[in-house]
């Protein structure tokens, strides 16, 4: 499958989205150690996936600054604080087929599952990778112990 007509390309990011059509798909990946992320680029590669690890002090980046969305600027904030306590993954650009297959393709690799992961969405695109790892673990933690 292709990227969208050309003159709507952005040079720095290969492609974007306009309404319905594709966008280059991308992982961002958060406290992922090097072994793991050369296993999931190693997957992700086969199926046209861009893979960006994000580094701890970008963590009060916006996600679609992170992701390299046109319409972000950079934050002047550095993260100083601690490492999340576990791996978190963005998935963007994926449509729910393209979620299904890449889901499917992870789990026949026999990786692990990443526990907090969440697709881009208009909203969390606007928070930091703080605020979404604050999100996701607390909907992990009700959904496994209830509120």
């Amino acid at each position: 499958s292709g990227c969208a007509p050309a003159k709507i390309r952005n040079h720095k990011t290969g492609c974007r989205q306009r309404g319905d059509e594709e966008m280059t798909r991308k992982l961002l990946l958060f406290c992922v150690d090097q072994d793991r992320l050369r296993e999931i680029r190693r997957l992700a590669q086969r199926m046209d996936i861009e893979v960006v690890r994000i580094e701890r002090p970008s963590y009060w980046q916006k996600l679609g600054y992170l992701a390299k969305m046109t319409g972000f600027t950079e934050e002047s904030r550095v993260y100083m604080g601690a490492e999340f306590p576990e791996e978190m993954m963005l998935m963007v650009g994926f449509g729910s087929r393209d979620l299904d297959w890449f889901l499917a393709a992870w789990k026949e690799t026999g990786l692990s599952p990443v526990r907090l992961k969440a697709m881009a969405t208009q909203t969390n695109l606007q928070w930091s990778p703080v605020a979404l790892f604050q999100e996701l673990f607390e909907e992990d933690r009700q959904m496994r112990f209830g509120s």
